[in-house]
């Protein structure tokens, strides 16, 4: 590629190369004459050719409307206040098998891409065990959103936990930003429900996991703030354990978030967390395992909107329609204690997770005796005559 330069010195790229041009005489510019006094003359139209019809700027949906304002990270959660930065053109290449990360991590196989990081199996070559190694993208490497990453390691090491993930170790090769976790083999509570709709058996237990692992962390001063299914892992022999303290917030480590930002997935964030007032507590945590809860009950979410801020709104000045309206078949004390969980005002839920897990105890009895799901017709039963096997 060549750049041409024009006679004021504006060089263009990409031009061809051109002779020098010939200088050129600049004229006197001339003097205009006085016009003499006489009738005003009429302005003149400009022909029909020349006017064209002005096409109006087409209508802004609300979320167009908000998505300057309002950004979202690329795993869902509401970062209101906090600015997300662009991702530039170029992206950092993936691992692959057989690289080393810091000298002491070898790359195994890719797991799975989410929100802001990636994912892959990886052996500590020091430990000689197997560990999930989770790679922050550089695209999202922006210094509150790596000060979250980091922080994740903080808080998940003063909760020792057996419905918690472990997290080994955070540090910096290059470029990239790494922690290595507990690897688990399994699916998140998301990727559950998609599958199929869980049995009330099954979905207590969860709950009752989730409810004890949020009274380990809230007994330790750590509010998780973003407990949603994705966030929420159920291993191969039925343990949930609670994952991803990035957006926690405790009484002992250092929090990264700016003055009236709020931070959240809209779909389960209590009132008090979209209106910053009162103060987020255990109750916001037990809010949104209240959600969780409606979801695996009914099969949906209590509240819906395509935009995010009405979505939060939702939240703040509606009731959510009793689960049974949804599930007929739902015994009433379930439904109780998920309304109770989705109560408004922080006080007028469960005291703390300690109160819900003894609630969750005495629904056992009504969650054993739930009839089995009939089979799609046309499909037989794997026990019947001459059904699968």
């Amino acid at each position: 590629m060549h750049s041409t330069d024009d006679e004021d010195g504006v060089a263009y790229l990409g031009g061809a190369t051109q002779e020098a041009p010939e200088p050129r005489v600049t004229p006197r510019p001339a003097v205009p004459r006085p016009l003499a006094p006489g009738p005003s003359l009429p302005h003149p139209t400009p022909p029909e050719s020349v006017l064209r019809p002005v096409t109006p700027p087409p209508a802004l949906s609300l979320a167009e409307t908000l998505r300057p304002v309002t950004p979202m990270s690329p795993h869902g959660t509401l970062l209101q206040g906090i600015p997300v930065p662009a991702a530039p053109p170029s992206v950092m290449r993936g691992l692959v098998p057989g690289q080393s990360v810091a000298g002491r991590y070898r790359v195994e196989r890719w797991l799975g891409a989410g929100g802001s990081s990636t994912v892959y199996e990886a052996t500590d070559l020091q430990q000689d065990a197997r560990v999930a190694l989770k790679v922050l993208a550089v695209p999202h490497a922006e210094a509150a959103l790596v000060a979250r990453f980091r922080q994740e390691v903080e808080h998940a090491r003063a909760l020792e936990h057996v419905n918690i993930l472990r997290v080994f170790d955070v540090g910096v090769d290059g470029e990239r930003h790494f922690l290595t976790v507990e690897l688990l083999d399994g699916a998140d509570l998301r990727q559950r429900l998609l599958e199929r709709r869980p049995t009330r058996a099954e979905a207590l237990r969860w709950l009752t996991h989730a409810a004890v692992a949020l009274e380990h962390a809230h007994g330790r001063g750590v509010l998780h703030r973003d407990v949603k299914p994705a966030n929420l892992f159920v291993t191969r022999t039925g343990v949930l354990k609670l994952m991803d303290f990035g957006l926690a917030k405790s009484t002992h480590v250092m929090g990264t978030t700016a003055q009236g930002a709020v931070l959240g997935t809209p779909e389960y964030m209590a009132p008090e967390q979209v209106m910053g007032s009162p103060a987020v507590s255990p109750a916001t945590d037990l809010y949104a395992l209240g959600v969780v809860a409606y979801e695996l009950f009914t099969g949906q979410i209590p509240f819906r909107h395509a935009d995010p801020v009405p979505l939060m709104f939702l939240h703040v000045q509606e009731r959510p329609a009793p689960p049974r309206t949804l599930r007929p078949d739902l015994p009433e004390p379930f439904e109780r204690v998920v309304l109770k969980l989705l109560e408004k005002r922080p006080e007028d839920r469960y005291r703390g997770a300690a109160e819900l897990r003894s609630a969750l105890a005495k629904l056992w009895p009504l969650a054993l005796t739930e009839v089995a799901p009939a089979s799609p017709p046309g499909v037989r039963s794997p026990s019947a005559p001459g059904g699968r096997s």
